[in-house]
């Protein structure tokens, strides 16, 4: 059988600003600290020092779709003087900003997207990574870059998922539409509305405010807009569950007949 291609998120870090190399026109004198990248094939988030760039580009090479937030302007501009023999434009690419851009009209900053969306966002910024790599601090250095990917990731996992991301205008929430997000992919309104109908239990990754995840087996009992009453088997009672907050949802099994046990 042949292998799946794979799909990767990717975000790099540079070595130095764009002041010290005359402005953002410059973007390709910046040198390259670190690569970061999570592949879906191997569920694996891993860092590419410069001495590891051969490696990083056989990937490049033989991956199906690469996925990252301002990556065609800046991170494969940046990247792409390290590879004289291979143009990056021929990579497959997904870059959520240009999404953005597409649905707006303008720029926003991951962090602004991650906040909205996912409730947390970027651990620190790029000027933090410049020192980390002037000071040696490879640990620091690797942290920060994969962090950054796991953001971008779970941005664009967000999207496939619910056919949509967050952003704040004009401090309201609105949407913006995912275009990622495939017709034959049932998204999580969907699987919410048809486990309703159906009786089906869920399992789902409920995210709350802090970004922390918690698995929950929910029976739906109400949907009303965006906010879901459903019987959490986790704390044993009714809760009320926002749509916009579940990560991931599958269907295992029936609704259990709890309102009999309450009689």
């Amino acid at each position: 059988m042949e292998n799946k291609k794979d799909i990767i998120v990717l975000d790099l870090e540079t070595k130095k600003t764009f002041d010290e190399v005359g402005g953002q026109h410059n973007r390709h004198l910046l040198g390259v600290s670190l690569v970061g990248i999570y592949s879906f094939n191997r569920d694996k988030y891993k860092g590419f020092k410069e001495e590891e760039f051969g490696e990083l580009l056989k990937l490049l090479q033989d991956t199906e779709l690469v996925i990252g937030f301002n990556s065609k302007s800046f991170d494969f501009e940046v990247l792409q003087p390290y590879f004289k023999d291979f143009d990056l434009k021929t990579v497959p690419h997904l870059d959520i900003l240009e999404e953005i851009v597409y649905a707006l009209g303008h720029r926003l900053k991951l962090e602004t997207v991650a906040q909205s969306t996912l409730g947390y966002g970027k651990s620190g910024s790029g000027l933090d990574a410049i020192m980390y790599f002037r000071n040696n601090d490879w640990d620091k250095l690797v942290k920060y870059c994969l962090d950054d990917v796991k953001v971008t990731k779970e941005v664009y996992e967000y999207g496939l998922n619910h056919g949509y991301i967050w952003y704040q205008n004009a401090g309201q929430k609105e949407k913006i539409m995912a275009r990622w997000r495939k017709n034959e992919n049932t998204s999580i309104p969907q699987i919410v509305t048809e486990a309703l109908q159906k009786g089906d239990q869920l399992e789902i990754e409920y995210m709350d405010d802090n970004g922390q995840v918690t698995n929950r087996k929910v029976d739906i009992q109400q949907i009303n807009g965006d906010k879901i009453k459903a019987y959490c088997h986790l704390r044993q009672a009714l809760r009320v569950f926002d749509l916009a907050k579940i990560k991931k949802a599958t269907v295992v099994g029936k609704m259990d007949s709890w309102q009999k046990s309450l009689l």
